[in-house]
């Protein structure tokens, strides 16, 4: 598999369809969506995503939340033969249980009480186009296994009839819980998980792509900027610097909502570090210690741990991820630098790039 070099970024136009029967609108969430990156575990990921885009396998997206797997999901189905056909997004985890199959296939009138008039599902909504399931973990045991028969032979009924009708339809989902412990554990169906998981991506959390940071920062700060009347918006290689430090449990998702929150409170055309959330400042480091008061040998062993992870992460970052530069520049031997980044769970490819004077 060739792999395209630099950074990806890809813009799909607004996806606007409507359901003839239904007058129902579906619309992509943003204008433009876009997977920007440089890193190479970023690149494969996209490369690969185009690759398997144009053919009828259903595809299992894996991922932290947040990470970015519906972005994916629709760069799949912009480079498919579905590219002008619907494409549905259904949260599985949103969907009360009782609801689910007749949000998925739809009912007739009178199939239950408060049923008063016929409901198109989403599978008929998504009919000739794709349709993402996400967080397809949620989803109950009886909705998988009817989702189970639709996926063998396209075959569905609408709740409360015995009508049988057919769907073509491009199957994405996504999870973002482990879906074989789940196997294990007799909450996910074996048989399901199989023909789900014919093709697998797997979207690296942010933490493992910090080389990427500084592009998903300033991409926030002129869109985020431009969206709260501050065209130009930039951000400071300091900011850009204190966001590097930080690991974001909620990935890129929480990146954007640092960004935005710093768009909105920087009264220039820079952000700078204090207009950054306390989460990523450390701006109270007492507050912190009160937050997790333990013994002294305690703190200052996760206090000189939180300085490490920043630093070597920070020189990785200058080094353009070159190892023996890094150790050189740190005063380290690489043989500690190796022993840190093995502790730390930190990879050095992800900060592959140009070296920054």
């Amino acid at each position: 598999m060739s792999i395209s070099p630099g950074i990806h970024s890809i813009a799909i136009d607004d996806i606007t369809r409507r359901a003839e029967s239904a007058g129902y609108t579906q619309r992509s969430p943003r204008s433009t969506v876009e997977f920007i990156g440089q890193d190479l575990a970023v690149c494969e990921l996209v490369d690969l995503a185009k690759q398997v885009a144009d053919t009828a396998a259903t595809v299992l997206i894996t991922g932290e939340s947040g990470s970015g797997k519906e972005v994916l999901a629709q760069i799949i189905r912009q480079h498919s033969g579905h590219r002008s056909e619907p494409f549905v997004a259904v949260n599985c985890g949103a969907i009360p249980e009782p609801l689910q199959e007749s949000e998925f296939f739809g009912h007739v009138r009178g199939a239950f009480t408060g049923a008063n008039e016929r409901k198109i599902g989403k599978l008929e909504r998504a009919n000739g186009g794709t349709i993402f399931l996400d967080e397809i973990g949620e989803m109950s045991k009886s909705l998988q296994a009817a989702l189970l028969r639709t996926l063998q032979s396209g075959e569905y009924s609408p709740v409360g009839s015995s009508e049988t009708k057919f769907c073509n339809v491009r199957v994405i989902a996504a999870a973002n819980r482990d879906l074989s412990e789940m196997m294990d554990a007799g909450e996910f169906r074996r048989d399901l998980y199989y023909r789900l998981n014919i093709i697998r991506l797997e979207v690296p959390a942010l933490r493992e792509r910090k080389c990427d940071i500084p592009l998903l920062s300033e991409h926030f700060a002129r869109t985020l900027g431009a969206k709260y009347g501050k065209a130009g918006l930039r951000i400071s290689q300091e900011a850009i610097q204190v966001l590097m430090t930080y690991d974001y449990p909620g990935n890129v998702r929480e990146l954007e909502n640092f960004v935005g929150r710093a768009a909105i409170l920087c009264r220039g055309g820079v952000i700078e570090p204090e207009h950054l959330p306390a989460e990523a400042t450390d701006l109270n480091p007492q507050q912190e210690i009160l937050d997790r008061l333990d013994d002294f040998q305690s703190a200052k062993a996760h206090a000189v741990e939180k300085f490490e992870r920043a630093y070597i992460t920070a020189v990785l970052q200058k080094c353009g991820g070159i190892i023996s530069r890094a150790s050189a520049y740190s005063g380290l031997s690489e043989r500690n630098f190796h022993e840190k980044l093995k502790r730390y769970a930190i990879n050095a490819k992800s900060f592959r790039g140009p070296v920054r004077g």
